[in-house]
C-alpha cells in the first residue's frame, strides 16, 4: 500500500501503477519527491512500480542542473540491480519538457525508462492502461 504524504499521488494496486499530480513550484525537494517518490514508493518498499506524473499543475520551476543531476544519482543508487520500470511525465510546456528530458538522460542507465510528452494518449499505450486511469483519481 502506498500513501502519498502530499495528497497528490494515487496508487492503483491492481495495476501496480502510481499516478501523481503535483502542483506548485518545482523545487529540488519537490522534484526528488516526484521523480524518486521517496516518501511514498520507497517508504512502502515498492520501488518496482511504473509511474505516471501529470505535471500540468506545476506553475514554476526552481531547479538547477546540479539539482537534477543529484536527484538522478540518488535514484540510480536506490535502483541498483532492479529491473526497468516506466516513468511517464505529462508536461504543459517546453521548460518542463526540457527539465524531464535532462533527468531522463541522466537516469537512462539506471533502470528507469523515462517518457515525456504533451499528449496523454502516448502514455496510455506505454503503460498499457485505460485513459480514464490516467485522467482521474480514485474515489
Amino acid at each position: 500500500m502506498i500513501t502519498c504524504p502530499y495528497n497528490c499521488g494515487f496508487y492503483h494496486d491492481d495495476m501496480q501503477l502510481l499516478v501523481c499530480r503535483p502542483t506548485g513550484d518545482l523545487t529540488a525537494d519537490h522534484m526528488n519527491d516526484i521523480a524518486v517518490c521517496r516518501d511514498c514508493i520507497q517508504a512502502a518498499g515498492l520501488t518496482q512500480i511504473n509511474r505516471f506524473h501529470d505535471l500540468t499543475g506545476i506553475t514554476s520551476v526552481s531547479l538547477s542542473f546540479n539539482d537534477v543531476n543529484r536527484i538522478a544519482f540518488e535514484e540510480s543508487l536506490m535502483r541498483k540491480s532492479s529491473s526497468t520500470i516506466k516513468a511517464c511525465y505529462l508536461v504543459p510546456n517546453a521548460l518542463l519538457y526540457g527539465t524531464i528530458r535532462m533527468y531522463a538522460a541522466l537516469i537512462e542507465s539506471s533502470g528507469v525508462a523515462v517518457h515525456v510528452g504533451y499528449d496523454i494518449d502516448a502514455f496510455v499505450d506505454i503503460l498499457e492502461v485505460d485513459r480514464a486511469i490516467l485522467e482521474s483519481d480514485p474515489v
